[in-house]
């Protein structure tokens, strides 16, 4: 399912609808919840745990003994991208390149939204069923996945 926006609040994570609507939560009591581990690993565009299990695997590594290489490598890796490091970024603003606040300019660098997609998966015979003279529509065949904690998984788009 398409038309999903993954927002950062300053102390929860929200999923919204095409129309705005909020439809999930990391925030307890929520009646969908998300997963932390999930929304951080839209943010970051990689999920560690999973690129540390692939890679030991993809190079048949034993775990116990190359962890912390393999750890050291991927974040060589992951941070190889960025542009600018903080003190990049405190340096031009010492330097005059702006008169905001450096708190909002740093703030203002930092990505809070993101178009996310819901997996989603069949539905079993039994949650086919319906009505006696009942007709299934397309959409009726498939249901959002769900993690083992029963939290929505959601994929970057």
């Amino acid at each position: 399912m398409r038309g999903f926006e993954l927002v950062k609040r300053e102390d929860h994570w929200a999923l919204y609808n095409e129309d705005g609507h909020k439809i999930a939560a990391t925030l307890p009591g929520c009646n969908s919840k998300l997963s932390i581990k999930n929304c951080e690993a839209i943010a970051n565009g990689y999920d560690l745990d999973e690129k540390i299990i692939n890679h030991l695997e993809d190079n048949h590594i034993e775990a116990s003994t190359k962890r912390v290489d393999v750890i050291k490598s991927l974040i060589l890796e992951i941070l190889g991208d960025k542009k600018f490091s903080e003190d990049d970024i405190i340096n031009a603003h010492y330097q005059g390149v702006t008169d905001a606040p450096l708190y909002e300019v740093i703030q203002s660098l930092q990505q809070t939204e993101w178009d996310v997609e819901i997996e989603m998966e069949s539905k079993d015979i039994d949650e086919l069923r319906v009505g006696k003279g009942s007709f299934l529509k397309p959409n009726d065949i498939y249901k959002p996945k769900l993690d083992t904690n029963g939290c929505l998984i959601l994929r970057r788009i």
